[in-house]
This record gives structure tokens, C-alpha cells and sequence, in this order.
């Protein structure tokens, strides 16, 4: 009898341990090194309705987005490739291939609008549970469709197809056709105070750690007209800049900030003096902001010497700014 109660009991604590881990655990499905050459940026929306919120209660989501988007850092890299690997165990169940890696915005939303997440691949990991592997690099998919996976299989490379403006990954989770945040456990229309059991692995947890600010793309140009995109691939001055530039500008893209923030952008001269300056204020909701400040050249020719770009975020605590991200860039006038 006592033998017959502990197996019982063994089988009770089994079937406890089960239904409380009804999920699978996700380990890293990016071949990067966090903080270096690529960051976690957006996250699942968590607010009903208009607006957003990630599940830390800020604003680095969009409205009904419903995955983790994790940015590689240049388009240069994508190129080299960037391998995307199975988050789980699971069976491929669709795949989208043959679009290409390009912004958006240069053929319109419209054109894409019906196949926004580019090459894509999606596994089924069971009982409801499936992933989503998105904006997938062009002739990069490693995997047919049937195909049993492994945790951390190759199945493609980190691309920039669909509607995408950035090369990146998004990585999307549901069960039983529900959004679930992987770093919550929660299911997207649950508010985001509220908290649920990470569906990633530890590791995965340490390294894709929710982000403070941070700056997205920087660099310097010669045209008043710069902007995000020029950025993105790389179309700002690399190490030398002409002296006889039309202009002197320093353009920067950055995220994690929040309304009422302040940020100061300043272009220091070799000897020290102050080129041209900016202070600006946050003043809405937003993810990510791009803004430039420069000097017209007007015919001068610019001194020699090490240039350099200053930016500064502050941020107001218990009634005290404090500076929160400092980042420098520097260029050469030869």
C-alpha cells in the first residue's frame, strides 16, 4: 500500500510539473552578439486599442505588433550573412521565399502590404505552439517545407525583405492562434503590468536583456538632406571628409526614449570649438527619432583635423536631469 501511495504521489507531482509547463523554451534564434553587432529593439504591443506598450510598460513597441524584432547593425553584415536558427524542436509548416532585401519605403507599403513579413519561414513546435522566422535575406531559406528541425538548426539568414526598413529579424510566438510575448508568457492583450513565466531560455534571457537607450545608426554627410534610409546603407562619409564639402553635417538615429527627454547635439572642431549645436526636447510617444545638426559650407574650405560628433540623452528624475546616453563619432577632414 505505502508503495502503491508513492508512485501515486510521484505521479501527482509529474502531472503537476507538467501542467504548469505547458510551453516550450526558446533558446536564441540569432547567430549575433548582443550589444555589439545587434539588439533586441522592438517588442510585442501589449495595449488594447490605439497606441502601445512593450511588456515593461514603455514604448518600445508599435501598435499590434506582435513579435520581437532583434536588428543586426549594418547592411554590410547582412550581406557577409547572418544565420537565423531554430528557436525549438519542430516541424516546418510554411515558407515564403524570393523577395528582396530592400526598404519599403522605396517601392511603397501598398506594393508589399499582403506580404509584409517578406521570406518567412514558420515551425510548429506542437500542441498549438508555433514560431515565426521573418524578413528573411533572399536565396538564404536552408529548410523545406515537412522538414523536422533541431534547436539551433540554420534555417536561413538574418535579411531585410517584406516590410522592412532595417535589416532584422522578427520573431513572432503563438499558441493556439493567440500573440504570446516570449519574455512574459503573456498573451498580447493582457496589460503589460502583468507578469507570466519567460518563455526563453536563461542564456537567451541574460542576453537579450531589455534595452535603455540607444543609438541605432550615426554618421557624417556633406547634403542637407541625409535622413534615416542613407543611413541605414551606409551612404554617410567613412573616415575622411572632403574640405571642400558643401556642408558639415552629423546625423543620428536613436531609441528607448521617452517623452519629455532632452537631447543635445553638438560637431566639435580639431581645436576644440563648437562647429554647430542643437538642443532638442522629446515631445511625444515615440520609438525611435532621427535628427541631424551641421554648418553650411558656403564656399569655405573646412580646417584639418579630427572632427568630432557629440550626442547627449538626459532624462528628468525626481526633478533632475540626468544624462543617460553619451555617444561620439569622428571624422577626419584631410
Amino acid at each position: 500500500m505505502r508503495k502503491f501511495m508513492v508512485t501515486m504521489l510521484f505521479c501527482i507531482i509529474a502531472l503537476e510539473a507538467s501542467a504548469q509547463t505547458p510551453f516550450p523554451r526558446f533558446s536564441i534564434p540569432i547567430d549575433c552578439k548582443f550589444g555589439e553587432n545587434c539588439d533586441v529593439i522592438l517588442f510585442v504591443d501589449h495595449k488594447r486599442g490605439s497606441g502601445w506598450r512593450d511588456f515593461q510598460c514603455g514604448n518600445l513597441s508599435y501598435d499590434t505588433h506582435n513579435g520581437t524584432d532583434i536588428r543586426i547593425r549594418s547592411i554590410d553584415l547582412m550581406l557577409r550573412g547572418v544565420d537565423v536558427m531554430a528557436a525549438a524542436p519542430g516541424r516546418i509548416t510554411y515558407i515564403r521565399r524570393g523577395m528582396p532585401d530592400i526598404s519599403y519605403k522605396a517601392v511603397g507599403r501598398e506594393v508589399i502590404n499582403r506580404r509584409g513579413y517578406g521570406n518567412v519561414i514558420i515551425i510548429n513546435h506542437g500542441k498549438g505552439w508555433q514560431t515565426t522566422y521573418a524578413h528573411l535575406k533572399k536565396n538564404s531559406i536552408r529548410v523545406a517545407r515537412g522538414q523536422q528541425v533541431k534547436t539551433g538548426d540554420i534555417i536561413a539568414q538574418v535579411g531585410m525583405s517584406g516590410l522592412a526598413e532595417i535589416p532584422h529579424l522578427h520573431f513572432g510566438v503563438l499558441h493556439d492562434n493567440k500573440v504570446i510575448d516570449p519574455f512574459s508568457g503573456t498573451i498580447s492583450t493582457q496589460h503589460c503590468s502583468t507578469t507570466g513565466t519567460s518563455l526563453w531560455m536563461p542564456r537567451a534571457l541574460r542576453k537579450m536583456r531589455y534595452p535603455g537607450p540607444f543609438v541605432l545608426h550615426a554618421g557624417f554627410s556633406e547634403s542637407a538632406k541625409i535622413n534615416r534610409t542613407a543611413l541605414v546603407y551606409g551612404l554617410d562619409e567613412k573616415n575622411k571628409f572632403y574640405n571642400k564639402a558643401q556642408n558639415f553635417i552629423f546625423a543620428i538615429e536613436f531609441g528607448g526614449v521617452r517623452k519629455g527627454d532632452e537631447y543635445e547635439m553638438r560637431i566639435i572642431t580639431p581645436n576644440k570649438k563648437i562647429l554647430a549645436q542643437s538642443k532638442k526636447r522629446i515631445g511625444k510617444e515615440i520609438q525611435f527619432k532621427f535628427d541631424f545638426v551641421g554648418r553650411m559650407g558656403r564656399g569655405r574650405t573646412w580646417p584639418k583635423g579630427k572632427y568630432q560628433g557629440q550626442f547627449k540623452l538626459y532624462r528628468n528624475e525626481s526633478g533632475k536631469s540626468r544624462k543617460i546616453l553619451e555617444f561620439k563619432r569622428y571624422i577626419w577632414v584631410d
